[in-house]
């Protein structure tokens, strides 16, 4: 595993409220950490001081403009989670994301909020729905995290603000690091960022369909699993090469979620030049809502 310590702001161990009583501060307690993990890349902060720590920890699978985010700690004591969701605001004249997170103990901070896919940019209602052709890899926007100065977490009456500050250098070794697992992956990374095109399946709705029917969900429930992440690598003929069931320690589950995934078929990725190419297909299937545990940290 490789780390990288991005010394981003001072230092400070404060929390404080604002003069709106439900609003409470948190001040940086250390520097940025980044974890390699061999699945994964994740930013991990402290806020507050030694006794009354708070963790935010943004972390991604695949590159992409959706991550999840976890934050944890006394401040969170109060949140909620609204029929309507919480709502979480990364930039202050933007939309913000509205989402209902998954509540379980963090070990060593206690309560934490678990918001499986939020953006940036936040949701907006009123823009027409996106076209469902699979997009080459974007990435988080380095120009919007820039604009980043605080991260706002809140219910209907209380509100929790990380004052992160700029978030534009850690999106950029988060960035480099998933594609460095895409390399990891046996795929070209370079051929991967230029792709206009991603791979999908023929037929979406059949192949999902039969992937969650297929699924044990009230035995994943029970375990606290609360999202199964699947790792597709398609040829360029269209075909599946490998399914990989991503931090999972149970064969029988991965056998059983790819036997079907590796017998379908699917449009190849597109290159630089639009010819067909080796890649990935990611897939999540989530299932919460409940949570009964959130994995420790370790650093």
């Amino acid at each position: 595993m490789r780390r990288t310590i991005l010394a981003l702001t001072a230092l400070a161990t404060s929390i404080s409220p604002t003069a709106a009583e439900e609003m409470v501060v948190l001040e940086p307690g250390s520097k940025w950490n980044v974890d390699f993990d061999r699945d994964k890349c994740r930013l991990v902060r402290f806020f507050g001081s030694e006794t009354g720590r708070n963790v935010l920890i943004l972390e991604q699978y695949f590159p992409g403009e959706y991550f999840s985010m976890i934050a944890a700690g006394p401040a969170f004591a109060k949140i909620e989670t609204p029929k309507a969701g919480n709502t979480v605001q990364f930039l202050p004249d933007g939309p913000p994301n509205v989402a209902e997170p998954l509540i379980g103990p963090l070990e060593g901070y206690g309560r934490s909020l678990y918001f499986i896919a939020i953006r940036l940019a936040g949701e907006d209602k009123t823009k027409a729905k996106e076209s469902k052709e699979p997009k080459p890899p974007v990435t988080l926007d380095q120009a919007l995290g820039a604009q980043v100065r605080f991260i706002d977490i809140a219910d209907t009456d209380e509100q929790v603000r990380f004052n992160t500050g700029p978030l534009d250098r850690p999106i950029k070794v988060m960035n480099d690091c998933l594609f460095d697992l895409i390399g990891s992956w046996g795929l070209d990374p370079e051929q991967e960022r230029a792709a206009t095109r991603r791979p999908r399946f023929q037929n979406e709705q059949a192949v999902l369909g039969k992937l969650f029917s297929s699924l044990p969900m009230d035995r994943l429930g029970d375990n606290g699993i609360e999202a199964l992440r699947i790792r597709l690598i398609t040829d360029a003929k269209g075909g599946v090469e490998s399914c990989k069931l991503i931090e999972n320690s149970d064969a029988k589950l991965e056998a059983r979620t790819c036997k079907g995934l590796a017998r379908t078929r699917v449009e190849p990725a597109l290159d630089a030049a639009g010819q067909p190419m080796r890649s990935y297909l990611p897939i999540t299937v989530y299932v919460g809502p409940v949570m009964t545990n959130v994995r420790s940290i370790s650093l």
